[in-house]
């Protein structure tokens, strides 16, 4: 079928390398381009939350959820914690390059510009 709009009038996700976009807007890019593909209903990934960009954050099922794979020895962790990175299992699992790492495919070193991002956005969440 044809697209219903030409592709520069459809939605489109953030630039997450750009900084004049807003930062939740660029942070939840990375997560859908990055996380998305398996962390969505059906989408092959065992954890019961979603990251798509598309759903509001509480939909999504990340905010202050206890982690269903372990807790890492981090303390008192969430999947994601408002405020706290360092509690914050999803970016502690993105700073990996053990069997804890997230991607676990096609990723053999961190990406530490998708990390900063991660964390301060996670930072400055209230």
């Amino acid at each position: 079928k044809p697209l219903p709009k030409p592709p520069e009038d459809l939605p489109r996700l953030a630039n997450y390398a750009d900084a004049s976009q807003p930062l939740a807007a660029r942070a939840r890019a990375y997560l859908h381009s990055n996380c998305a593909h398996c962390h969505m209903k059906w989408g092959g990934g065992n954890a019961e939350f979603e990251v798509m960009a598309t759903l509001d954050l509480p939909e999504t099922k990340t905010l202050n959820v206890r982690p269903q794979h372990g807790k890492f020895d981090l303390k008192d962790p969430a999947l994601l914690v408002a405020g706290a990175p360092e509690r914050s299992l999803l970016l502690y699992r993105m700073k990996q390059i053990n069997a804890a790492r997230m991607p676990r495919i096609a990723s053999s070193v961190v990406d530490q510009d998708g990390v900063q991002l991660i964390e301060k956005w996670i930072e400055g969440m209230r």
